[in-house]
């Protein structure tokens, strides 16, 4: 049995640059949104997709890797992946990706997640990561 692991992720203290972006390109795109002459309720609608799109870039997210797998909570909801559905795990820029297919697949982005990693403590918490990944075979 491995120790749990939990950290949280703030993209506005850790990717500062990529958070603005994101908060600019969503206004950006709610104003043309407001600018197409449709009623009210579906511009609402359309801009609240935007911002569900965009909101991982936004918002904060809590991870935990334990022995029943791993999850990712933030804020439309948690997600959850049991070790036995995962066969690969890969290091990215933005974190580490868990992925239900044993090679690289289109649908990584859909079906994988994504669980973003701190800017500090980065390497002691990837290390902690292999331990978990190494003992369910990944």
């Amino acid at each position: 049995m491995t120790a749990a692991l939990e950290w949280s992720f703030n993209p506005w203290r850790d990717r500062p640059l990529a958070a603005g972006a994101g908060a600019l390109m969503a206004f950006g795109i709610c104003l043309v949104v407001a600018g197409l002459g449709e009623p009210l309720f579906v511009r609402i609608v359309l801009c609240l997709a935007v911002l569900g799109s965009v909101s991982p870039v936004l918002s904060p997210a809590r991870c935990r890797v334990d022995d029943e797998g791993v999850q990712k909570r933030g804020p439309l909801g948690t997600e959850r992946r049991p070790w036995p559905t995962l066969r690969r795990a890969s290091s990215r820029p933005a974190g580490l990706l868990v992925s239900p297919y044993p090679k690289p697949h289109w649908l990584d982005a859909y079906r994988g997640l994504l669980l973003p990693l701190p800017a500090s403590g980065r390497d002691a918490l990837m290390a902690g990561l292999k331990q978990h990944l190494n003992a369910h075979g990944l």
